[in-house]
């Protein structure tokens, strides 16, 4: 994961934990349900990990890409960038996994010491638990199934009772798992301010639960005087449970309080439509932020340029789609000279024939073009047979067969090419080859000479 992958993950875990944190507080907060608030707040402290790493597609919202104009427009307007990697490690993730660190060496170091604790004192199994004396200030307080037991308590009073059903009830309720779960979730994301009010509230309820066991259906103002006369208040990242810990208060508050509150069921089962608010929510984002790859829209545009802008019209209609304004592209090229006007029309015969007829005739078959003198230096290029009727007789003359020159246009040789349908606008140039030069240049195909055109690019 990079950078903006981590922080997003951190920002929606935040959410997530703060919507729970919201509904415990306006619905389950003091009430009774301490068993159903102890399962909700380890749930909630779970889901918000979880959650955001769901890539859900309930809802779909793409944004419709137009492929032909966009592209054009990014070509016209994009200046080009030297490519930047992004760092995969920032240094504000270094900083927040320094600190992490910190708060789990601390969390460790609580642990062993604990540990170390139960090395140097006293133990005792004592069936489904493990008595250790000690004279530590925090004393008693349980961790797993170890019961740290302050010498000057006595067991004979009642008191001394109450506080030890009290222990036995964390540890039967494994209330350290909560302890120690919700502890290294808070020391690892330690910048989320809702895991820490998460936390000391399960604490709270720990304390509820242990509490009303100590107590059941005794003196339970002799109790809450207990509490009042001893206080201990040094629970940073302790994963053991004092019974001194206290939002004495509240505890006092949760003991004289035995009334279901109205609308119980309701704000036990109110938790699911907010769970499924919550999927729909992030579902939505991650369709937002990852929309299927869509095939590309073909778009065909008349392309009109100028001097100060470029307009892309529609082929069809011949509207105006859109403009861009080109005035850094250089001008377009000069228009060429007008062409010389292009020459009537004649016969499509090239071939010119002078006859003489004794008492007359007629021509029939073949376009004739009749001309007062011989033309030097001319070559009929071909001709249909020609059929004469003079007095009556009619006289066939066979077909001529006239070896044509070779025809080159744009290097490319072309056969039996009407030169009629060139436009005269676009040809360059016309070279006309014969004997040596011809030979030299295409070899036996040049024989009959070779004329070459070059058109306009």
């Amino acid at each position: 994961m990079n950078k903006t992958e981590i922080l997003m993950y951190l920002l929606k875990s935040m959410i997530l934990s703060g919507i729970f944190f919201g509904y415990y507080s306006l619905f389950l907060k003091n009430t009774i349900y301490h068993a159903y608030n102890r399962f909700y707040l380890l749930a909630s402290m779970a889901l918000s990990l979880v959650i955001p790493f769901f890539k859900l597609s309930m809802f779909s919202i793409t944004e419709e890409q137009a492929a032909g104009a966009k592209q054009v427009l990014i070509y016209l307007t994009q200046i080009p960038r030297s490519p930047v990697q992004e760092q995969n490690i920032a240094w504000e993730i270094i900083v927040m996994s320094t600190i992490s660190s910190l708060f789990v060496c601390y969390l460790v170091y609580s642990v062993l010491r604990i540990f170390r604790l139960k090395a140097m004192h006293t133990k005792k199994q004592m069936g489904e638990f493990t008595f250790i004396e000690t004279d530590l200030d925090e004393a008693p307080f349980s961790f797993f199934s170890n019961l740290f037991w302050k010498k000057s308590i006595s067991m004979e009073d009642e008191s001394g009772r109450k506080i030890l059903k009290h222990e036995l009830a964390h540890i039967r309720e494994k209330h350290s798992w909560d302890r120690l779960f919700s502890q290294i979730i808070c020391s690892v994301f330690w910048m989320n301010p809702f895991n820490w009010f998460i936390q000391k509230e399960l604490q709270n309820i720990h304390e509820f639960i242990a509490d009303r066991n100590a107590v059941g259906a005794g003196d339970v103002d002799a109790f809450a005087k207990m509490l009042l006369q001893t206080y201990y208040s040094n629970h940073f990242l302790n994963p053991s449970h004092s019974f001194y810990y206290s939002s004495i208060k509240r505890r006092i508050i949760m003991l004289t309080t035995s009334q279901t509150p109205k609308y119980a069921y309701l704000r036990k089962v109110a938790v699911l439509p907010m769970l499924a608010f919550i999927l729909a929510i992030f579902s939505i984002q991650l369709s937002a932020q990852k929309p299927k790859p869509k095939k590309k829209a073909e778009v065909q545009y008349t392309v009109t340029m100028r001097p100060d802008s470029t307009t892309f019209s529609d082929p069809k209609t011949g509207k105006k789609v859109f403009s861009v304004a080109t005035k850094d592209m250089p001008p377009p090229p000069p228009p060429s000279p007008p062409a010389p006007p292009a020459a009537p029309a004649g016969p499509k015969s090239v071939l010119k024939v002078e006859l003489d007829t004794v008492g007359g005739g007629s021509f029939s078959d073949n376009p004739i073009i009749f001309i007062a003198k011989k033309v030097a230096d001319r070559k009929a290029v071909s001709a249909k047979p020609l059929r004469m009727e003079v007095d009556g007789v009619t006289f066939v003359a066979p077909r001529i067969e006239i070896n044509k020159p070779l025809v080159v246009v744009d290097g490319v040789i072309v056969k039996d090419l009407d030169l009629n349908i060139i436009n005269p606008n676009t040809i360059e140039a016309i070279n006309v080859l014969k004997g040596d030069k011809a030979f030299a240049k295409y070899a036996e195909k040049g024989a009959n000479g070779v004329i070459e055109i070059i058109t306009k690019k």
